[in-house]
């Protein structure tokens, strides 16, 4: 493996883990509950998890360049609407 792979893989798993980390801190403080939107949410952080914990154990073999920047571009949205899916894919809403 070479060390391009490594770093991929790295920026891979971290960026799956702190996705999956902030989803499962948020805190709705008041915001209105949404089932798609719970469900959209439930399913990422599943699916960033999973790839986070293949990583860790060395199951997770072949890294793609072009999933690693959806990876981290994903993350990074995550990070700005601070976890909430709402704000993420559907955009704000006044309340």
């Amino acid at each position: 493996m070479t060390s391009v792979q490594v770093l991929l893989m790295i920026v891979n798993g971290l960026s799956c883990g702190l996705m999956c980390a902030r989803m499962l801190g948020y805190r709705r403080n008041g915001a209105r509950f949404s089932r798609s939107a719970s469900l959209l949410a439930y399913l990422i952080i599943i699916a960033s998890g999973t790839v986070a914990i293949r990583i860790a154990f060395g199951e997770y073999v072949i890294i793609d360049p072009a999933e690693t920047l959806l990876n981290a571009t994903l993350c990074i949205a995550v990070f700005r609407a601070r976890g909430n899916v709402s704000h993420l894919f559907y955009g704000e809403r006044s309340q």
